[in-house]
């Protein structure tokens, strides 16, 4: 008694159609765990003076001590950085300063 599989010629067409599909998707790049690692630090940078607004010198600060090589934008003014590389990662959001006035902040780290 033989009990293997039996397919129609269909049910093959299918699946190598399917195959073919599956094999010629471009599904980009992964991002690697230092992409990762340097988004969560934007993005709590970013949680932290939303909670309380610093002046730009402490910005600066809190920035050069997390990243070497960096852009620091203030209301669309760079306040500080000379970034350059092959990759880059950028983290923004609108908050608000003391006096109430929305502020947007934008960092942008490099690396290779």
């Amino acid at each position: 008694m033989n009990t293997g599989f039996v397919f129609s010629f269909e049910a093959i067409i299918a699946l190598l159609l399917l195959a073919t599909i599956l094999l010629s998707m471009n599904f980009g790049e992964t991002n690697s765990l230092k992409e990762l690692l340097i988004l969560q630090q934007e993005n709590d940078l970013l949680k932290v003076w939303s909670a309380n607004f610093q002046s730009e010198t402490e910005m600066i600060n809190d920035t050069k001590l997390l990243f070497d090589n960096y852009e620091l934008f203030l209301d669309n003014k760079k306040i500080s950085g000379t970034g350059n590389g092959k990759n880059s990662v950028a983290s923004e959001a609108v908050l608000v300063d003391n006096y109430l006035i929305e502020r947007k902040i934008k960092i942008i780290v490099y690396f290779n």
